[in-house]
């Protein structure tokens, strides 16, 4: 764990910057404000992002993960990226079913994890 003193997208954005390079691709679900916050912060560091939509009343769905990734033959996603518990809606999103999902299909690809309303929670839930 890291103490990252910061106002709340900071975290965000150096995950983005310390972990991927322009022109790598990512996969992003829509879950809110603080989603889409992050997909505009990737985007301007030069990520493809593919943003899969959503209602914003509901967390990420593993399953549509799975699905999504499954057409990725390539493997050209470097990266899942999820907000597990989205202030704006209140939503959460199970990151262990995104993370078992992400497993069956493309185990390689790092799972990034907006915890920042949620950590403090002591754990996340499946």
């Amino acid at each position: 764990m890291i103490i990252f003193p910061s106002s709340g997208p900071a975290p965000g954005r150096a995950a983005i910057v310390n972990t991927l390079s322009p022109g790598d691709k990512v996969l992003m679900v829509e879950t809110g404000h603080f989603a889409t916050l992050w997909r505009q912060m990737a985007g301007r560091w030069g990520i493809d992002v593919d943003f899969m939509p959503g209602d914003w009343r509901h967390g990420a769905d593993p399953a549509a993960i799975e699905a999504r990734l499954a057409q990725d033959t390539s493997h050209a996603i470097k990266a899942v990226m999820v907000v597990h518990n989205e202030t704006s809606t209140g939503v959460t999103s199970r990151v262990g079913g995104i993370r078992a999902a992400m497993d069956k299909v493309v185990a390689s690809a790092l799972l990034m994890v907006d915890t920042i309303s949620s950590l403090g929670l002591g754990r996340l839930p499946a």
